[in-house]
């Protein structure tokens, strides 16, 4: 298939693809900032070193906390070979007897730095926090941990064949043998960082991409776990780009449906499908050259404006309800008006913040082998997000594969009580991949939020669930009353707002 992602600005060919079609990632990870000393338990005996710092996210907010690295080797069939320095943060609870089970938050993409996305989003775990360490590992191969980086995500200008040529020839530029950036080595990398800082028994939370990197751990370490949160769930049989088509055309489908049945949405936007279906087909025959000023930098930036494009900027959307909300403006003024600026801007919003680099590594070795054209191009061919398998096959036709396990693709069996959360309307991972997962386990609750997207903590109630569950370690008595009354956020009828 050609490449068609023919914008040329920062956010490049190589963000969405990913952005489109990777689980995004570890996308609401919250907490407190907080107080001053760790309070790690004694035993074990710690044998990492902290050291106070800052965390800051894009926007400025700073977080305190106490940071350290521990080495560990790349290959470590090959201990005297080349070193990781792996980054950690810890930080600590504000009670001075806090509990010794931390919570450890593990990062999406694959390819987001756990450290870089936390600062940005954290009030909601602030009950969480006043009794549990919160501690954030940079996974190999993202921020400080021997970061994996292919397109300099500071370059403006590019063409989608210009990135096809950096993606295919990274792996000769990078300072790592990428065969060893695989989950399983991480959540190995993992549970040194557990036994360094001294903590026998764990609470994990996964988002998206860190939900396989949840259950991996799950799998390979389960003596160390006392529960685990899944949000947003990829199952064991999932496989990057497969599914992503079909997936995302239900999500879709369901946020036209929702657009009819809302009174407001549907007196406003009466034609709302058929005009998305005439813009798509307009730029497929003639695509839009303009200038609009970069959402993130504000610069001018010339932009070609496709029909993959555009369906690439409405799949980013679907992951957030926030942004769902203005999509049908979006849609009608980009159709109506010719003005794509709403719609780009709205999609511009969703930065998953992904090192490319880890990404391929990643998902190059546990997906592109189990890629099935035909298939994929079956599961593609009623969906306007069309089949991305081939351009993924063709970068990781360059990129040397790991290993995985037999076990890894295997389904995770575990009494351990494990918390599922689900948007009905996520266009990535749906609740029907966490169904799968739920059948292999003996003491899960799954729950399913109407009308919702991508990463369900970043609610109310999604992160009062969660609090409850983590403070009790059980599933039993969870009140989750909350969840049928959650409802996104109403649909913008003009650039004031929703309808009063």
């Amino acid at each position: 298939m050609n490449i068609e992602y023919s914008i040329r600005i920062r956010v490049n060919y190589v963000d969405k693809i990913m952005k489109q079609l990777s689980y995004i990632p570890f996308l609401f990870l919250i907490l407190l900032a907080s107080c001053s000393s760790s309070n790690l338990p004694a035993d074990p005996e710690p044998s990492l070193s902290l050291e106070d710092c800052v965390l800051t996210s894009a926007t400025g907010r700073q977080v305190d906390a106490q940071c350290g690295t521990l080495t560990v080797p790349e290959d470590r069939a090959n201990p005297n070979g080349r070193q990781i320095d792996l980054h950690i943060a810890v930080i600590p609870a504000i009670s001075r007897s806090p509990e010794p089970d931390p919570v450890f938050l593990l990062a999406g993409g694959p390819g987001q730095s756990a450290i870089e996305a936390f600062p940005g989003t954290f009030t909601l775990l602030f009950n969480v926090h006043q009794d549990r360490d919160i501690v954030l590992v940079d996974q190999r191969g993202t921020g400080k941990s021997n970061p994996l980086r292919c397109i300099d995500p500071e370059v403006e200008v590019m063409t989608d064949e210009e990135a096809l040529v950096i993606l295919k020839e990274c792996p000769k530029s990078l300072d790592a043998d990428v065969r060893f950036y695989t989950t399983e080595i991480a959540m190995t990398d993992l549970d040194e960082v557990r036994a360094a800082l001294g903590y026998d028994t764990i609470n994990v939370y996964g988002a998206s991409y860190g939900t396989r990197a949840a259950l991996t751990y799950l799998r390979m370490y389960s003596e160390h776990v006392r529960t685990v949160t899944l949000d947003s769930v990829v199952d064991p049989s999932f496989v990057m780009f497969m599914d992503a088509a079909e997936d995302g055309q239900e999500a879709l489908d369901q946020f036209f449906a929702r657009c009819e049945a809302d009174e407001a949405c549907a007196q406003t936007f009466p034609n709302l499908r058929s005009e998305f279906d005439g813009l798509v087909a307009r730029l497929a025959e003639s695509p839009a050259e303009i200038v609009i000023p970069h959402p993130l930098t504000n610069k001018p930036t010339d932009v070609e404006v496709t029909d993959t494009f555009i369906t690439s900027m409405v799949f980013n959307i679907l992951y957030v309800p926030d942004l769902v909300a203005a999509l049908p403006l979006g849609i009608h003024q980009a159709y109506a008006e010719e003005n794509y600026i709403p719609l780009i801007s709205q999609a511009f919003m969703v930065n998953a913040g992904l090192y490319d680099g880890m990404f391929y590594a990643v998902t190059c070795t546990e997906d592109a082998p189990l890629i099935n054209a035909d298939e994929a191009a079956q599961k593609s061919q009623d969906s306007v997000f069309g089949d991305r398998t081939e351009v993924f096959a063709e970068v990781c036709e360059s990129w040397q594969k790991g290993q995985v396990s037999p076990e890894f693709r295997e389904p995770v069996v575990s009494d351990v009580p494990v918390l599922i959360l689900s948007g009905e309307a996520d266009p990535i991972t749906p609740p029907s991949h966490a169904e799968k997962v739920a059948e292999s386990l003996s003491n899960d609750l799954h729950l399913i939020f109407a009308n919702m997207g991508h990463g369900n903590m970043a609610g109310v109630c999604g992160s009062d669930i969660f609090t409850a569950f983590i403070k009790s370690g059980t599933l039993s008595g969870l009140e989750t009353d909350c969840v049928d009354a959650v409802v996104p956020p109403p649909f913008f009828v003009d650039f004031s707002g929703p309808r009063p």
